[in-house]
């Protein structure tokens, strides 16, 4: 499959659903390297073909240029998913889900950062999410020394 199937949100053909499912982040590669390791937080909402569609929960883009989008589901590469490291956060409900979605759309962020990327945003998110009991503060203390999760930054340090 090509990359530009990649980019299509495919959350109309794949829908999240009633069921519980379990809810992961993904960080790149297995390792840090030092450089810029991009997050993710997913679930799996169905198949295209034979391909697994989840739903995902990212602030994407490069620094000078970040969105967060909403209600997000792309096509994923089993091979490449596996090539991530996966942190599991748990089996959610929908409700639980639902609050999730909710917590990243408050989640505050600069679109026009250089200093504060997907990393700090996702930190922020886990936060939110601990004080909300949907992780515990052991999960969160593993994937921000582990990925790792850097504090947000005043943007002045730019």
């Amino acid at each position: 499959m090509g990359r530009k199937q990649l980019n299509v949100n495919y959350y109309a053909h794949a829908p999240d659903d009633d069921s519980e499912k379990e809810v992961y982040l993904q960080a790149h590669g297995h390792n840090f390297d030092g450089r810029e390791r991009h997050v993710v937080i997913h679930w799996f909402n169905g198949k295209l073909a034979d391909s697994p569609v989840t739903q995902i929960i990212q602030l994407s883009g490069i620094p000078g240029k970040f969105v967060y989008e909403s209600l997000v589901a792309k096509l994923r590469n089993p091979a490449t998913m596996d090539s991530h490291k996966q942190y599991f956060l748990g089996s959610f409900t929908r409700a639980e889900r639902q609050l999730l979605l909710q917590l990243a759309d408050n989640v505050e962020y600069d679109k026009r950062s250089v200093v504060n990327g997907c990393r700090a945003w996702m930190r922020n998110l886990l936060l939110a999410m601990v004080k909300e009991n949907l992780i515990s503060e052991e999960t969160f203390e593993t994937i921000e020394e582990e990925v790792p999760l850097p504090k947000r930054l005043p943007e002045s340090e730019a």
